[in-house]
C-alpha cells in the first residue's frame, strides 16, 4: 500500500468532471458559480460566489442558490471559473479543505494530507488551483474554530499548508477531479472528532447531537416510517413496502433485526398485512439494493424534507428458465395450428395487414409511432373497435387523452350523423351506442396510471378479471419508468411492456412518439427506427413497428384524406410491402383502404366484420 500512496492520481482538465461528483451533492439545490474577484472590503483576490443571474450569492440565503444543472450550465456559457456547493446546517455534509497539500507539477500529495485522506476514506477531489485537496464527508464539525495554518509542514506549492473545515455558511468550489480511492461520501463523525483532537487541540469541542447512538437512529427511523403511506393491495403495495425497507436499511443504516422490528410496526397499517416471512424477505432484498448508504442517519427530523431519498422498486422475483427441446417446440406449434390458436389478428386495415404478412399475433408487442397529431390515437382506437367487434375484450391505458374524449371519438367512429347535428339527435345517438355495446366486447379505459409499473398491473388485472386479449398503451414515453436518466426510464418502460406482452399472451399495441430530427430532413417523409424518442430499446423489444403519417399535417397542400403507414420491422413474418397508402376521414377519425373509401360507412360489428 505504501507504493500506491506515493502519488494520488487525478483525472484533471480544464472542464469539470461532472460524472465523478457524487450524486448526493448534485441532487441538492445548493449550488452557485464562482470566479476570482476582490471584495469591497479588501484587495486580496478571493473566490466570489454568484447566482446564475450574475448577482452575488449569499452563504446564509438559500434563495440565492440553485440546482447543479443550472449552475453547471451557467459555468459552461462562460464568465465563471466553476460551480460551487454551499454547505448548510440542514444537510448532512461537511467539507475538509487541505490547503497547500499538493505539488501541482508532480501531483504528489504531502505526507500530512495523505494521512488525513486515508483516515477519512471519503470522496476527495483536487481543488481548482491543483494545490489542495477537498474531502467531502457526512458529519458535523465539533468545534467553533474552522481554520488552522500548518507552518511546520513542508511547503510544496505557492499556497501555505493549512486545514479549513466547514459544515455551514461556506461553499466549496467543486471540480470532480477525484483523488484515487473513495467514490462516495462516507459518514465520518468520529473522524471529524479525531481531526479536531489532532489539529485543533486547544479548542473546546461543542457536543454534537447524539445522532450516532443506535437508539437515537432507531427512534428517528420509526418516526420517518410512520410518515410513509401504508402498503395497500392494488396500489403498488409491493413497492411501498419495499421502499420502506430500503429507507430503513440504506437510508438509516439499520441492522437486519432492527429494520425488521420497524417493518413489523409499519405492517400494522398495511392492507392486507404481510407475513413475517414476506417482511423478512423484503428486508433481505433491501440489503442487496445498490445505491447510497446512510443519507438519513445523521439528519434531524426537521431536515428530512431537504434530503434526497431515492424511489425504490422491488426487483422481480428470480425466474427459472423454461426448458424444452426444438422438436417438442415444433410439435407444440403444430398443435397450435391444428387448434386454430395461431390465426393472425387484423390491425383494422386490410392493406396494412397484407403489408405485415396477414396481421399480428397474440404475444406480440406492436408499435404505432409518429410525431404528435399524426393520428396514432385514431389508428389505435380503430383497432380497438375492430377487435371488440370480433368479440375480443380489450383495455386502453390512456395517459394523454381523457375517457370523455375517447367517448367522443367512439361516437364519431360509430355514427354517420355529422357532429353539428348531435345536440338535436341525442336519443338517436343513444340508440347507436346501445347497438355498439350489444355488438362489441368490453373495453376498459385505464386512466391515471402514471407509471409503467401500474399500467402493467392494470392490464394484467383486465386479462385476469374479464379475459382481455388486446391492449393499447397511449403513449409509452409519457409513463414513468425506473431509472435516474430519461434514457434509463424509457428503456425500462419498453422492457416492462415487452415482458407484459410475452407473459399475458395479448396483442399489446404501444403508441410511441418520434423525435424532432425527422422534421429537419429534406425530401420525402421517411422515418427510421432511430427516430423513436428517448431510447433505442423500443426497436429491440417490438415485434412490429409501423410509422404513421398524415401528410396534410406536414404540408397543407397535401389532401386531407391521404394517410400513410411505413413498415419498419416485422420480426415474425415477411414484410410484404414497405409502405401503405390509405384514406383518412378526419371527422369520423377513420382510416380505410385507399381503394375502398367507404368500407366503414357503418362501425364494424360482429355481424358485418
Amino acid at each position: 500500500m505504501g507504493d500506491r500512496l506515493q502519488h494520488f492520481t487525478v483525472d484533471a482538465g480544464m472542464q469539470i468532471d461532472v460524472a465523478k461528483i457524487p450524486a448526493c451533492l448534485r441532487d441538492l439545490p445548493q449550488w452557485v458559480v464562482w470566479k476570482l474577484g476582490v471584495r469591497a472590503t479588501g484587495d486580496k483576490p478571493t473566490k466570489l460566489p454568484y447566482q446564475t443571474n450574475d448577482a452575488l450569492a449569499k452563504a446564509n440565503d438559500p434563495s440565492t442558490w440553485t440546482t447543479f444543472d443550472k449552475a453547471h450550465e451557467r459555468f459552461l456559457r462562460g464568465g465563471y471559473d466553476g460551480p460551487g456547493f454551499e454547505f448548510n446546517e440542514t444537510d448532512p455534509f461537511c467539507g475538509v479543505d487541505l490547503d497547500g497539500a499538493r505539488d501541482p507539477s508532480t501531483g504528489k500529495v504531502s505526507e500530512w494530507a495523505r494521512n488525513i485522506i486515508l483516515v477519512f476514506k471519503s470522496y476527495a477531489e483536487v481543488s481548482p488551483s491543483k494545490t489542495g485537496v477537498k474531502i467531502f464527508v457526512r458529519g458535523k464539525w465539533p468545534c467553533t474554530k474552522h481554520k488552522i495554518p500548518l507552518p511546520e509542514e513542508e511547503k510544496v506549492s505557492d499556497k501555505e499548508p493549512g486545514i479549513e473545515v466547514y459544515d455551514r455558511t461556506r461553499y466549496f468550489a467543486v471540480t470532480g477531479w477525484r483523488v484515487a480511492g473513495a467514490t462516495e461520501i462516507r459518514e465520518c463523525q468520529y473522524e471529524l472528532e479525531w481531526l479536531q483532537r489532532m489539529y485543533f487541540p486547544d479548542e473546546q469541542a461543542t457536543p454534537a447531537p447524539d445522532f450516532r447512538s443506535d437508539d437515537a437512529v432507531l427512534d428517528r427511523a420509526r418516526k420517518y416510517i410512520a410518515k410513509l403511506p401504508a402498503s395497500m393491495s392494488g396500489s403498488g403495495g409491493h413497492n411501498a413496502a419495499f421502499h420502506a425497507a430500503c429507507v430503513l436499511v440504506l437510508g438509516f443504516g439499520l441492522p437486519e433485526d432492527s429494520a425488521l422490528a420497524v417493518m413489523q410496526e409499519f405492517n400494522q397499517r398495511c392492507q392486507p398485512a404481510w407475513s413475517d416471512r414476506e417482511l423478512a424477505h423484503k428486508v433481505k432484498q433491501a440489503f442487496k439494493q445498490p445505491g447510497e448508504r446512510g443519507y438519513l442517519r445523521n439528519a434531524a427530523p426537521a431536515n428530512w424534507q431537504r434530503v434526497s431519498v431515492p424511489q425504490y422498486h422491488e426487483p422481480p422475483p428470480p425466474r427459472e428458465p423454461r426448458i424444452t427441446t426444438l422438436s417438442a417446440a415444433a410439435r407444440t406449434y403444430l398443435d397450435s395450428i391444428r387448434d386454430g390458436q395461431t390465426s393472425l389478428i387484423t390491425t383494422g386495415i386490410e392493406d396494412v395487414d397484407y403489408a405485415i404478412g396477414g396481421g399480428v399475433e397474440k404475444g406480440e408487442m406492436v408499435i404505432f409511432a409518429a410525431r404528435p397529431s399524426m393520428g396514432k390515437s385514431a389508428a389505435s382506437l380503430q383497432a380497438i373497435h375492430v377487435w371488440t367487434a370480433l368479440g375480443m375484450p380489450c383495455a386502453i391505458v390512456s395517459e394523454e387523452m381523457s375517457s370523455l374524449m375517447l367517448g367522443k371519438r367512439t361516437l364519431q367512429f360509430t355514427t354517420q350523423l355529422p357532429q353539428e347535428h348531435w345536440p338535436t339527435q341525442i336519443d338517436s345517438l343513444a340508440l347507436e351506442i346501445d347497438e355498439y355495446e350489444r355488438t362489441h366486447a368490453k373495453c376498459d379505459i385505464l386512466e391515471g396510471c402514471g407509471s409503467v409499473e401500474l399500467a402493467c398491473e392494470s392490464i394484467e388485472k383486465s386479462v385476469k378479471n374479464f379475459g382481455a386479449q388486446c391492449a393499447v398503451v397511449d403513449y409509452a414515453q409519457i409513463l414513468r419508468g425506473v431509472g435516474k436518466t430519461r434514457y434509463e426510464q424509457t428503456s425500462n418502460t419498453s422492457i416492462m411492456l415487452r415482458q407484459l406482452a410475452s407473459s399475458t399472451k395479448i396483442v399489446l399495441l404501444v403508441l410511441c412518439q418520434l423525435n424532432r430530427s425527422i422534421e429537419g430532413r429534406s425530401g420525402e417523409y421517411a422515418p427510421v427506427m432511430s427516430d423513436l424518442r428517448d431510447s433505442g430499446q423500443f426497436e429491440q423489444d417490438a415485434d412490429v413497428i409501423l410509422f404513421l403519417c398524415w401528410p396534410h399535417r406536414i404540408n397543407q397542400n397535401e389532401p386531407a384524406n391521404r394517410y400513410q403507414f411505413f413498415v419498419a420491422k416485422n420480426r415474425n413474418r415477411a414484410i410484404m410491402q414497405s409502405s401503405v397508402e390509405c384514406h383518412f376521414t378526419p371527422h369520423r377519425q377513420m382510416i380505410t383502404n385507399q381503394r375502398r373509401e367507404n368500407e366503414f360507412s357503418e362501425a364494424p360489428t360482429r355481424e358485418n366484420w
